[in-house]
Order: C-alpha cells, then structure tokens, then sequence
C-alpha cells in the first residue's frame, strides 16, 4: 500500500509539475523572485525557491536538496498544488534561463537607445570611476562566487529580484550576495540608477551608506554588461544539478 501511495503522490507533483512548466505566459510575468537558502524546506542543505508574480497570478515554487532527492513544494495564488518529489530538473533550469535572459534582453534594449547629449569631461569621469569601481568590486565577487560553487565545504546562498516590482512599478534587477546587496534601476528617462552596498563581514543591511550610487549615463550599457556578467555565474549555483 505504501509503494502505491507514493506512485500516485509522484504522479500528482509530475503533472502540476508539467502544467506549471508548460504554463502560457509564463516568461512574461513582470516580476521574478529567485532565493537560495539554508534549510528552509524540509530541513534540507539547500532550498531553491522561485516566485512569479502577475497582476493576475503568483507562482511559488521551492524546491528542497535532500538526501532523498528533489523535494518540490508548488504553490499558485497561496494555495498548494502539489508537494512531492520530482527528477525535474531540465525543466527547470531552462525556465530559469528563459525568464533571465528574457528579462536581461528587455533592459538591454531600454538602454540601447542613443543618447545625443554631449558629456562634460567631468561627467565622463566620475562615471569612468564608477565603472572602474563595479569592475573591480564585481571581481572580488565573482571569484568568492566560484569558490562557494566549487569547494563542497562551503555553501552557496543568493537573492536575485528582476522586473518590475509590484511595490513601486520601478523596472530593476537586485542581487544580494555574500557582502554585496545591489540594485540596477532603469529610469524612464533613460538613465541607469545604481546603489551597491557593502556590508563586509556584517550582518546584511548593516551598511546603511551605499559604497556606490548615481544616476548613470554614459557608460550605463558597461555597468550594465558586468552585471550580465556576475548573473550568469550566479545562475549556475540558481539552476539544479
């Protein structure tokens, strides 16, 4: 009876699993939630959860690495569809890196439009140094992201928002990430706001004065390709392996 029960449960989370996945729109919804916590589903090492939301609909999606395999736990509009375990796993990461690229190309195109303002050479230089600051500091990142990822003995945690955020209909992608909390607005007139915070070896949101912030302009598309960057990596520790 126990083997048969646990048939049938498969069965359920593979087909709410399979609607979800197969769901029309779903690279469209505006506002793309993606977590990768400590222990937060079924005790497990690691629980990757990933929240779309509409005006219309919300999806929340978790997903817990345990010792028996993939435990999924999927929700629609606070109500739960299905919980159980599931092997998923290419459907997943190409949803993953459908909705990035998706939005990541929307953005690329909102600051692709020419710009015929001419720059005074102090423009040109404090925004030079902004950039110099981003590459620099996304460096050290990326190297502390590849580590987390490659050495067992060390655990890979990020929070990644992108699209518009229902709060404040502000277009925007923010990373927080190991001692970085990053924000990439894009304004309607055209010009990238950014604020990075640096929280070093605090707790998160102990910084309370940004390490870099501005309304960028002139090498906005720049700043921009070294975040393109720093979500790639990331998303190699987001998808399922």
């Amino acid at each position: 009876m126990l083997n048969y029960l646990k048939k049938i449960f498969k069965k359920n989370i593979d087909e709410e699993l399979t609607q979800f996945y197969q769901h029309a729109g779903l690279e469209d919804f505006p506002w793309i939630s993606i977590a990768i916590n400590n222990r937060t589903l079924a005790n497990s090492l690691l629980t990757k959860e990933l929240e779309l939301q509409s005006s219309s609909n919300a999806f929340s999606l978790k997903i817990a690495d345990t010792k028996s395999g993939h435990l999924h736990q999927l929700w629609k509009n606070q109500r739960e569809l299905a919980h159980g375990f599931s092997n998923q796993k290419k459907e997943f990461n190409q949803l993953i890196d459908n909705l990035i690229e998706k939005r990541i190309t929307f953005f690329q195109e909102k600051l692709s439009h020419n710009d015929s303002k001419t720059f005074t050479p102090n423009e040109v230089t404090t925004e030079d140094k902004g950039l110099e600051w981003i590459k620099v500091s996304f460096k050290i990142l990326e190297k502390a992201i590849i580590q987390s990822l490659t050495d067992p003995n060390l655990l890979f945690q990020t929070l990644l928002f992108i699209g518009k955020n229902p709060k404040t209909s502000q277009e925007e992608i923010r990373l927080i990430t190991f001692n970085l909390d990053i924000k990439f607005e894009f304004l309607n007139n055209g010009l990238l706001r950014i604020r990075v915070y640096d929280d070093k070896d605090k707790n998160l949101g102990s910084s309370k004065k940004a390490s870099l912030e501005g309304d960028f302009n002139f090498r906005k598309r720049e700043m921009f390709d070294e975040l393109i960057k720093l979500i790639s990596l990331l998303s190699q520790g987001i998808k399922l392996s």
